[in-house]
């Protein structure tokens, strides 16, 4: 939307509002509850509330998708409960505490765009970007909801990511290393020294070692 993505699965939905640019791919197996409204003043209170781009579906809203999900296949609701069945999502839509649901969509969006781009090097400031957040808000948000902050989750990617691809006897330490955004061996071996007790080199070995154990 307006240039801006995020995932619609889960919990979390989307909120289009009127006449903002946006698109959307799916699998062929994707299944949505879309639920087209008005832009005419018919509801009102919707109207004044500030729903974020993408936001978290509560329990109340949920309940409601699952009563939609188990109509049995061609199944469709009567008008007057279509009508009913609107009302509620739009007006449980309209309650919701915005300045939270933003917040935890902020981070979640910051997490997307990190593990989509921990090989690159990105800064505070790109990922805040991503999230919709200024940087000191999502340090603020990040240390609050995660006890964390951006730099550490990002390191914690990395780190993550370089003991995956160490499992592969393929890839030389320093091709592991610029793969998960590390500047060369020399800093991937210091990182995972300090936050894992272990260098890459005797990471691998325990790794391969187990592996030739349980062949």
């Amino acid at each position: 939307m307006d240039q801006r993505g995020g995932c619609v699965a889960g919990n979390i939905g989307a909120f289009v509002a009127a006449g903002r640019d946006h698109s959307c791919s799916t699998r062929p197996a994707g299944a949505f509850v879309i639920l087209n409204i008005p832009a005419d003043g018919t509801h009102p209170d919707l109207e004044k509330a500030v729903i974020p781009a993408f936001f978290s579906i509560g329990s109340d809203i949920q309940g409601l998708i699952d009563y939609m999900i188990a109509l049995g296949p061609g199944e469709q609701l009567s008008a007057p409960l279509l009508t009913a069945w609107s009302s509620l999502v739009l007006n449980r839509l309209a309650d919701n505490t915005p300045a939270q649901d933003r917040v935890e969509i902020g981070l979640r969006r910051a997490v997307a765009f990190m593990t989509r781009r921990f090989a690159d090097t990105i800064r505070v400031a790109d990922i805040a970007k991503a999230a919709g957040m200024s940087p000191t808000g999502l340090h603020a948000a990040f240390q609050q909801r995660r006890s964390s902050t951006p730099y550490a989750q990002l390191m914690t990617l990395r780190l993550d990511a370089a003991e995956r691809l160490l499992a592969d006897p393929r890839l030389s330490i320093a091709e592991v290393a610029l793969r998960t955004g590390h500047a060369d061996q020399s800093a991937l071996t210091r990182v995972m020294q300090r936050e894992r007790g272990s260098t890459p080199a005797d990471f691998r070995r325990r790794v391969l070692g187990s592996l030739k154990g349980n062949a």
